[in-house]
């Protein structure tokens, strides 16, 4: 018995058709969606590296050098890509206590403490840390960006144009020395985001960076 154009179903075909055409438009609509995710991460990110680096720059004016320690200047952004290393983690530390007057990692500015520089900017969400049973932060580990790596902050190229100074201060004939290969990329310093990579410096057209 035949069943009138009415009583018609859908084909398997039609069927298989419809369902490719669906998983091709969930395709396209995800991958949109990942474009403007990441988009929009890259531009938190600009402009996070300028509101860290606008408080560096206020820490340089009360204290005459911008933040820096022997992690910061160990890091070097020519050679170090991968933000989840504790390189990374320890220059971000750093950065973080210089510019929060934050010496306990508690996420709370120390009263006997000079003012901080960026205690507005120093929000949860851009902070990793641990916390008790309580919930309550006991221990900051770095300053972490969009892609919830630790950014990146170097004064190697600050510590190599000390040092090269120094040297020419003190040789006999300052003319004939001759400066060696730059490390990092600035003379004061070198603050980044890998951009949500992790496989070294070969990625680092995709980082969000001040150079």
């Amino acid at each position: 018995m035949h069943r009138s154009p009415s009583q018609r179903g859908f084909t398997l075909i039609e069927m298989l058709t419809v369902m490719l055409v669906i998983a091709i438009l969930a395709g396209i609509v995800l991958s949109v969606n990942g474009l403007v995710q990441t988009k929009a991460a890259r531009a938190r990110a600009e402009g996070e590296i300028k509101s860290l680096s606008l408080s560096c720059e206020n820490f340089k004016a009360d204290n005459g050098s911008f933040p820096r320690s022997d992690d910061t200047d160990a890091l070097d952004a020519k050679v170090s890509g991968n933000p989840t290393s504790a390189a990374y983690q320890k220059a971000s530390q750093y950065l973080y206590i210089a510019l929060s007057g934050d010496t306990n990692f508690n996420g709370k500015q120390d009263t006997d403490e000079p003012k901080g520089y960026a205690q507005d900017f120093f929000k949860p969400n851009v902070l990793n840390f641990n916390k008790d049973g309580s919930g309550k932060i006991v221990l900051v580990n770095y300053i972490k960006d969009p892609f919830d790596n630790s950014y990146g902050y170097s004064t190697i190229g600050a510590k190599d144009e000390e040092e090269f100074v120094e040297k020419l201060r003190k040789s006999a004939t300052p003319k004939s020395e001759t400066r060696p290969a730059p490390r990092g990329f600035n003379p004061t310093f070198d603050l980044w985001s890998t951009g949500g990579t992790t496989s070294g410096t070969g990625a680092q057209a995709k980082w969000v960076k001040n150079w």
